[in-house]
């Protein structure tokens, strides 16, 4: 008997699946700054730490160099790139593009629902704040954009939001800003404002403002 419900569809292979949580994994670690900048990684190390072969973990290493999350350097293999001012600024450019456009095209067909969500979520990131708890505030700020992300049905801003990992950078600059941990949380009200009077137009302002004000608070080595 076919054990594929679905014939036409193919089936992900588990390499596949394992480079993507090997990626997270990075990605985390270099966000929280479990691995440091510059320091190398090891596949054969990485991968008996995860208990998987090496494949998905030289593939993981591949693809977040091309991201530029990671760095390569003969005879060095792959480090932890130091990220400069002006990568930020890329990156939170590309950030306010995406989801300026996602609350643009989510305003428009929110319900009732979605906003008890997303207040449901802030006031979960607020309390969070308040116990100076940075791990579980930035996580909960990722489920709050990509909760927008998601209502926008754009399945290509969802791809790409999701392949640049840029949820990531949460934990990055929620620790290099010289705002408060609360204070960065309150500005999440403004945003479900804009929303709540589903006007596309105010809505994608109001992200650009949101993820634009984040930038400059922030104190770099470079």
């Amino acid at each position: 008997m076919n054990k594929n419900r679905f014939p036409n569809i193919p089936v992900i292979p588990k390499r596949l699946l394992l480079r993507e949580q090997v990626k997270t994994h990075i990605v985390n670690s270099v966000m929280t700054g479990e691995i440091k900048p510059g320091e190398r990684l090891i596949e054969s190390t990485l991968a008996r730490q995860l208990g998987i072969s090496q494949a998905p973990v030289r593939e993981a290493i591949r693809d977040l160099v091309m991201m530029g999350f990671l760095e390569t350097e003969p005879y060095k293999g792959a480090t932890v790139q130091e990220f400069s001012r002006k990568d930020l600024h890329e990156m939170y450019a590309v950030r306010a593009a995406l989801e300026s456009l996602a609350a643009r095209e989510a305003a428009s067909h929110l319900t009732d629902k979605d906003l008890e969500k997303l207040r449901e979520i802030y006031q979960a990131m607020l309390t969070a704040a308040q116990d100076d708890d940075i791990q579980k505030t930035s996580a909960l700020n990722n489920d709050f954009h990509e909760y927008i992300i998601h209502v926008s049905g754009n399945k290509m801003i969802n791809r790409l939001w999701h392949t640049l990992q840029l949820g990531h950078w949460t934990y990055y600059s929620a620790r290099r800003s010289d705002l408060g941990l609360e204070a960065l949380v309150e500005r999440h009200e403004d945003l479900i404002k804009a929303l709540e009077t589903r006007n596309p137009q105010t809505a994608m302002n109001a992200m650009r403002r949101h993820i634009e004000s984040v930038e400059p608070v922030l104190h770099l080595n470079n």
